[in-house]
């Protein structure tokens, strides 16, 4: 297990790896972390949760301080569950990671997390699917919100649209069914007519 001293420095958001405090940028996968302040300045029990995370001896231990830290909601935790994605021996502590990962909705989880896609493990497999699943689906829902009233109704619009289409080429396809349909009943009837009419002609064939 890996020990940090947060008062120097901190782990990257997207990729893990343990930078400077002072570095803006990482240097390891070129992000800039400007925009997610460091663990340093969370409270102490972010702190002493995301140190446990990476460091206990327990994966029992471990994997409850990566549930406990993703249930805080702190951005700021990022770069812990990230490294515990990455780099932990257990695969139920990385499966938790990556849970909590997801439930954080980043868009500097979506590289952890597609790594995460080739790990060993089929559970961390499964959870980092999942975790892709959530971020995408709270974009989308982010996207929507940023869009003006005359979009939104507009992409309704073709919706319904769509819709509509749809159960009119399905009402077509009736029709022509119920069509071929009476058209084959037509034709039979006509051909036992025409039978019946040649059996008359016989007997009176028969009766000359």
């Amino acid at each position: 297990m890996v020990f940090v001293d947060f008062n120097k420095q901190k782990l990257c958001p997207q990729c893990g790896n343990i930078l400077n405090i002072n570095h803006n940028f990482c240097k390891y996968c070129g992000i800039d972390l400007s925009s997610i302040e460091p663990i340093a300045k969370a409270d102490e029990v972010v702190k002493q949760l995301a140190l446990t995370a990476i460091s206990d001896s327990s994966a029992e231990v471990r994997k409850e301080a990566v549930d406990t830290l993703g249930n805080f909601g702190d951005t700021r935790a990022l770069g812990a569950l990230t490294y515990v994605l990455l780099h932990d021996p257990d695969p139920e502590v990385r499966r938790e990671s990556a849970n909590e990962l997801g439930n954080l909705h980043h868009p500097y989880s979506l590289d952890a997390l597609t790594k995460a896609l080739k790990d060993q493990s089929p559970i961390v497999r499964k959870a980092a699917i999942e975790g892709l699943k959530k971020i995408k689906i709270k974009a989308d829902e982010e996207n929507m919100k940023k869009r003006k009233p005359a979009e939104i109704e507009t992409v309704k619009k073709e919706d319904i649209e769509e819709v509509t289409t749809e159960e009119v080429e399905d009402q077509e396809i009736e029709k022509e069914e119920v069509h071929e349909e009476e058209e084959e009943e037509n034709q039979e009837e006509e051909e036992f007519n025409d039978k019946i009419n040649a059996e008359d002609i016989n007997k009176e064939d028969l009766l000359l």
